[in-house]
């Protein structure tokens, strides 16, 4: 019998499941009450569930096994996007080891690790679900799938991403070709020139998909100098042991300090081009046209909602406001959507920043991010084939009065500012009609009304802002307005004859 396979990739930090009042995302609680386990009533002959934790989190970088590279490992991974390429492999390798024909692919994600499982769809685009190798039924072993994972991941979807140039494209799509030759996963063989794979997600249900998964220019630096402050540490820490026990005349501190950082800048060009220079011989192009750099910044270029995939479903943030945090456009060809019912592809805004949206505030603080997981998981059992939950795993208390944070505001990091622009027809959630009427909301420090400025030209919102604008005129005009006013009068006009 067909069963559901989900996937849940969490969001920068986060890797629930260790302590007991930990912070959890929305992707976290909605695993939590899908998985199957001794602890739940769902069974694995319907359902199986995997948790990816997202980049830089403590579960994420456990197949370091030094504690101190693993600190390191996650303050890199946090800032410059180092890892994305193993999660998306880890989350493909799983489907590898566990799909069957008929199996449905349910994706989650939050934040970056939205953006991994909608990378994680285009792969599944490209290449499917291998099912034969060399003739035979494909192995299932952790390290063939992880093989194979690596070559769809790598060989074929991220070729020449990001890349301008049309040959690129051309060259992803007949590797994607040969690949799916090579693994028996095309949709039909008499089928294989339409590019169509075995396997798409079935539904696609993501919380506030980041723009960009890399360091901003002036963090890169200061990272730089950073690193190099280090190398120039420890090289002078070798340099003073050495010169306990000998100190012949060419060793001098100058040259040895030079010494160092150039093999460190010579290690660095190295790493370099082995992660970021690309190659294939699997083509018809020759191989010097094969031959490109991948982008520094992995941004997400794929935007594009493949049409067979049969649900998709966005919530995004309106108050997020650190310009690192910019909204991933999700759209499709309209003449792709002919014939799909009106609700298959679904892009809802709602009230609060990145993680009032996602989720892994303290549950006291969560009321935002609840609204945004109860639509997802509505709209997750309203699908013609339902995401299977335990209910004794998901308590939901949404309430759009709920406080709302600032990640500017907090000063925990200093982030550049720029506020979102919601589109003027863009479909909001009801709940923030309910708290545009509320008299006054906790905005992370101080109560007031609640008027973000990207909703003063939305048709459902400005309404609200002129009702402000009116409140403010009849302020005015009110006896203590008009003495205020009197008041200013009196001290301009005394500043102007003073000068």
């Amino acid at each position: 019998m067909p069963k559901n396979i989900i996937i849940f990739s969490d969001g920068t930090g986060q890797g629930s499941g260790l302590t007991l009042d930990e912070l959890r995302s929305n992707v976290y609680k909605l695993y939590r009450a899908t998985r199957s386990a001794p602890d739940t009533c769902i069974s694995p002959d319907r359902q199986i569930a995997f948790y990816d934790p997202g980049l830089g989190s403590s579960l994420d970088s456990e197949h370091i096994r030094s504690d101190i590279w693993r600190k390191a490992y996650n303050i890199l991974a946090q800032a410059m996007g180092l890892g994305l390429t193993r999660n998306i492999v880890d989350c493909y390798a799983f489907l590898l080891r566990h799909w069957e024909e008929g199996d449905r692919v349910y994706l989650y994600g939050f934040s970056r690790g939205a953006y991994t499982v909608r990378c994680l769809g285009g792969v599944m685009a490209y290449c499917g679900i291998p099912v034969t190798e060399g003739g035979k039924p494909v192995f299932r072993d952790p390290e063939t799938a992880e093989r194979i994972a690596r070559e769809a991941v790598i060989g074929v979807y991220q070729h020449g991403l990001g890349r301008k140039s049309e040959r690129f494209k051309t060259q992803r799509h007949e590797l994607a070709l040969r690949f799916r030759e090579k693994y028996g996963s095309n949709v039909r063989p008499e089928w294989a020139d339409t590019g169509w794979s075995n396997a798409v997600p079935y539904f696609i249900g993501v919380w506030d998909t980041v723009a960009a998964v890399g360091a901003s220019a002036p963090r890169k630096l200061a990272m730089g100098a950073v690193i190099l402050a280090v190398t120039w540490g420890l090289v002078s820490l070798v340099y003073w042991g050495l010169t306990l026990f000998f100190q012949p005349s060419w060793l001098t501190y100058q040259a040895w300090i030079c010494a160092g950082v150039a093999l460190a800048f010579i290690g660095a060009v190295l790493v370099y081009l082995r992660t970021h220079l690309a190659w294939s011989s699997e083509t018809s192009y020759p191989l010097l046209q094969t031959l490109h750099f991948r982008a520094w910044k992995m941004a997400f270029y794929d935007k594009y909602l493949n049409p067979r995939v049969e649900y998709a479903k966005h919530a995004l943030s309106i108050d997020e406001n650190r310009k690192d945090f910019r909204r991933v456009e999700w759209t499709y060809e309209s003449s792709q959507g002919e014939g799909k019912s009106d609700d298959w592809f679904e892009q809802v805004w709602f009230a609060g920043v990145h993680s009032d949206v996602g989720g892994s505030y303290p549950e006291t603080e969560s009321r935002l991010s609840d609204i945004a997981l109860g639509w997802m998981v509505e709209r997750s059992l309203a699908a013609k084939d339902p995401i299977l939950i335990d209910e004794a795993y998901l308590r939901i208390y949404p309430d759009p009065s709920g406080i709302q944070h600032d990640e500017i505001k907090s000063g925990r990091m200093k982030w550049p500012r720029e506020l979102r622009s919601v589109p003027e027809d863009a479909p909001l959630h009801p709940s923030v009609i309910e708290r545009l009427k509320l008299d006054s909301v906790v905005h992370y420090d101080a109560p007031g009304k609640y008027r973000p400025s990207g909703l003063s030209r939305h048709r459902e919102a400005k309404s609200y802002f002129e009702e402000q604008l009116d409140d403010a005129v009849e302020e005015a005009a009110s006896p203590r307005g008009l003495l205020v006013l009197l008041v200013a009068a009196a001290v301009l006009a005394g500043l102007f004859l003073m000068f």
